[in-house]
């Protein structure tokens, strides 16, 4: 009986260290997409109804970090290279180029999103973060932030459930 309940746990831990490992590989993920997409779209003063173009370019070299540290780190793997990154360059084109852009679309092009945007903008300037830097705190810098972060954490979903169920799984 007690062998039955360790096995049980198994999949528990697994899931709970891949989960960890993932969101490490996430931050960096965020780190670099988020950086591109911020400084290159205040470099070449992009507007709010375009600023989701940007994110396709961001997006992309975020990519390239994903699939290096989720198949050797988070996912080791033994399923073919081209197998693998197949299926991993279909969860993610998904993810970059269809979930990504049309949720930052939704929270920056459209008056939902920029009220949305807005409201966190006001709260920052309750708390006093907007007063810190008042000439990069913008309205269009927190909007721009958190279309961004909604956009991360719809497709964090997505990728797990895929990258752990599909993509490095080995039939």
């Amino acid at each position: 009986m007690p062998a039955a309940k360790k096995s049980a746990r198994a999949p528990k831990t697994t899931i709970v260290k891949q989960g960890a490992k993932f969101g490490v590989v996430g931050i960096s993920n965020t780190v670099i997409d988020y950086t591109l997409f911020i400084v290159l779209s205040r470099l070449f003063n992009v507007p709010l109804d375009k600023v989701y173009l940007v994110k396709f370019f961001s997006g992309s070299v975020a990519l390239i970090n994903s699939f290096y540290w989720n198949r050797r780190w988070v996912f080791p793997s033994r399923v073919r290279l081209g197998r693998a990154g197949a299926r991993f360059l279909t969860a993610t084109l998904v993810s970059v180029y269809i979930i990504q852009p049309q949720v930052v679309r939704l929270f920056s092009a459209t008056a939902f999103g920029q009220h949305f945007g807005g409201f966190w903008f006001n709260f920052g300037h309750a708390i006093g973060i907007i007063t810190l830097a008042p000439h990069i705190f913008t309205l269009a810098f927190v909007i721009k932030t958190v279309a961004f972060a909604m956009g991360v954490a719809c497709s964090a979903v997505w990728n797990f459930t895929l990258y752990r169920l599909w993509a490095f799984k080995a039939n």
